[in-house]
């Protein structure tokens, strides 16, 4: 039996699938990783500025053009981007009653666009804007987004573009909305994380994807469910920090789903 038939009969012989997701499951849909050769994020920009909401802001009258160009680069993609094998294979499971939640580090929304309904955010969602006064969430549409991102690279002057900028993230109690992501140095939604712990808890198989294990708190999650008795299966194109895995695959995860899926019903 090749590792592959392995995983399908975990998958058969499972009550209680949760799923760990990071940023690998999504490049096949070509959203680029922050981290890691030519193409992070990290490589272009600044972490330690553009990876924290003070800091945009600060660079914003500084170089408002270089923060324009990065949120260009950073939402970009992810608003063009559509869910790939992976993210379907894992509504297929949901919908065979096998998968019971995903746990994602992602703000991409693709699970939700697969069809994925229990996918707990454990870094927000681009799409969810929240006011920092009233707490409302407002979903803004991809459209929407894209709309806001282009008229930003078109307005001349710093004064106009503030204008316009501020009137876009305006809410109706006349606070400001915000995307409701986790930047660095901001803690991860409570009831989120709790969600996650609880989830892990009940796992018999907890399927790690595209994520390293650099990021914490979220890469304590797979060491709960291991502790729980749960079976550990690991799709990480490169070597992560976790080594306790049951089943390791080094492939893209679309490869081993397409796999999965094909022999599994």
């Amino acid at each position: 039996m090749n590792e592959l038939d392995e995983f399908i009969n975990l998958i058969k012989n499972s009550n209680y699938i949760v799923v760990f997701t990071g940023a690998g499951i999504s490049v096949e849909s070509g959203i680029p990783q922050f981290r890691g050769g030519k193409e992070g994020l990290w490589e272009k920009y600044k972490p330690e500025i553009y990876g924290t909401l003070p800091g945009i802001i600060t660079q914003f009258f500084i170089s408002p053009k270089k923060v324009i160009n990065f949120i260009y680069d950073f939402t970009y993609p992810i608003l063009n981007a559509k869910p790939n094998i992976s993210h379907i294979s894992l509504f297929e499971l949901e919908k065979m009653g096998k998968l019971k939640s995903i746990i994602t580090q992602n703000i991409d929304n693709l699970h939700q666009k697969a069809g994925s309904k229990n996918v707990i955010e454990l870094h927000g969602n681009l799409y969810k804007w929240k006011c920092k006064k009233c707490k409302k969430v407002e979903f803004i549409c991809e459209e929407s987004l894209k709309k806001f991102i282009e008229k930003i690279r078109e307005i001349e002057g710093r004064k106009n573009l503030i204008r316009y900028i501020l009137n876009f993230i305006k809410c109706e109690c006349g606070g400001r909305k915000r995307p409701d992501i986790v930047f660095f140095g901001e803690l991860l939604p409570e009831n989120e994380y709790e969600k996650a712990e609880r989830e892990c808890k009940k796992a018999d198989l907890f399927i790690i994807i595209g994520t390293s294990g650099f990021v914490r708190p979220a890469s304590l999650l797979p060491y709960i469910a291991k502790e729980n008795g749960a079976k550990i299966v690991e799709i990480n194109l490169e070597k992560s920090y976790f080594n306790f895995s049951d089943l390791i695959f080094n492939n893209r995860s679309t490869e081993v789903f397409k796999y999965v899926i094909e022999n599994l019903k």
